[in-house]
């Protein structure tokens, strides 16, 4: 995929979260609620991601773009990374950010809405018996 492909497509998911309302800007701290076809914008750092999701048979369709947060006009020097993932109803996932934290994403009963919370990720050993 080109550049300009894939420029083409982080334009187009921040054009649609615009168009159809940003449900919030998430930071380190709280859950952020958003429905089908509202957009969220999540602020991590030196990383941004933006997201929405469909309901379709009772699971929501997850789509994230994760990227570097812009720096004014300056061009990305990495290319921003698409997420696609399907959730069951009253389930939920979790994305590595890659500077330790995780986005835990949770599909509502029925899939009519989602939560989003930013995650600060811990190693984690079973003990020895």
């Amino acid at each position: 995929m080109s550049a300009i492909t894939r420029q083409f497509g982080v334009a187009a998911v921040l054009a649609v979260s615009t168009l159809l309302g940003v449900a919030g800007a998430a930071s380190a701290q709280g859950a952020v609620e958003f429905k089908p076809l509202q957009g969220v914008s999540l602020h991590m750092g030196t990383k941004h991601a933006v997201g929405y999701f469909l309901s379709e048979k009772g699971a929501c369709q997850l789509t994230l773009v994760v990227g570097d947060e812009l720096a004014g006009d300056a061009p990305q020097t990495q290319a921003p990374a698409r997420f696609r993932a399907a959730i069951e109803a009253g389930m939920n996932a979790r994305f590595d950010t890659g500077e330790g934290r995780e986005l835990q994403f949770r599909c509502a009963p029925g899939a009519t809405a989602m939560t989003v919370e930013s995650l600060k990720q811990v190693a984690y050993t079973t003990p020895r018996k």
